[in-house]
């Protein structure tokens, strides 16, 4: 079914402008995920990764490693061209797709045309996104585990909580969370949460005072910072 159901993708969103293809069992909404695609309109397909890469020996990247001779016909000039455009790539979960609605049928193709036994739907996902087997598709987007309106709870993931909320790394709740089923969210998060639990006097002119989150002073590698407290809470609230 994990094949055939691309062709489902292609039947049910051809009539819609954008169409979300997710594995609705383990999947769960916070917001709504087609708001973030006001600043993505030029984008034709949105893909979302794991928290893994290409290359890395951790759980996960061996199994669909072994798979690339199957997936290239065992041509093995073919299966050289895969694994050098594989390489370092973060792994794109299959499971969790935006598009515009015309784009799926590529995407049935490539997954038709490649996927079988000892070559997974995902790996031919993989291939076909970082190999660049599309056509006449001019904008493809992969965002990063903890990026996106997509955020994948499987394999390397992180995240953060804002409330009761898995937010992104932004710190912006994730609009769609998929695969949390495979972790304790009500526990906490393992980068903790964006509001820290001291407090701290905001005081009025002339007289009296608020009590104010205080902002968590933690960047990450990527350099982006945490927005302060009052502001994170009030995103959180609209």
């Amino acid at each position: 079914f994990n094949i055939q159901r691309f062709k489902y993708y292609t039947m049910a969103c051809k009539k819609y402008d954008y169409c979300m293809a997710l594995d609705f069992r383990d999947s769960f909404f916070q917001e709504n995920p087609f708001r973030f695609l006001n600043a993505e309109a030029q984008t034709e397909m949105i893909f979302q990764t794991h928290g893994i890469r290409f290359g890395q020996k951790v759980k996960g990247i061996p199994a669909h490693w072994k798979m690339i001779p199957t997936c290239a016909d065992f041509n093995e000039t073919l299966a050289e061209e895969y694994r050098t455009c594989l390489t370092d790539k973060a792994l794109i979960n299959a499971g969790g797709i935006i598009g515009k609605g015309h784009i799926f049928q590529q995407l049935e193709f490539i997954v038709t045309g490649m996927a079988k036994e000892g070559c997974s739907d995902q790996m031919a996902v993989n291939i076909g996104v970082y190999c660049n087997l599309w056509s006449n598709v001019s904008s493809v987007k992969v965002f990063e585990q903890g990026t996106g309106p997509i955020n994948t709870l499987g394999y390397g993931s992180k995240y953060l909580k804002l409330g009761t909320k898995v937010s992104n790394l932004d710190c912006l709740p994730s609009p769609v969370v998929h695969q949390g089923d495979l972790l304790n969210l009500t526990a906490s998060a393992p980068l903790g949460g964006c509001v820290t639990e001291a407090f701290e006097k905001k005081s009025f002119p002339g007289e009296g005072y608020v009590l104010v989150p205080v902002r968590r002073p933690r960047q990450f590698s990527e350099g982006s910072l945490f927005q302060p407290a009052q502001e994170v809470l009030l995103v959180g609230a609209s």
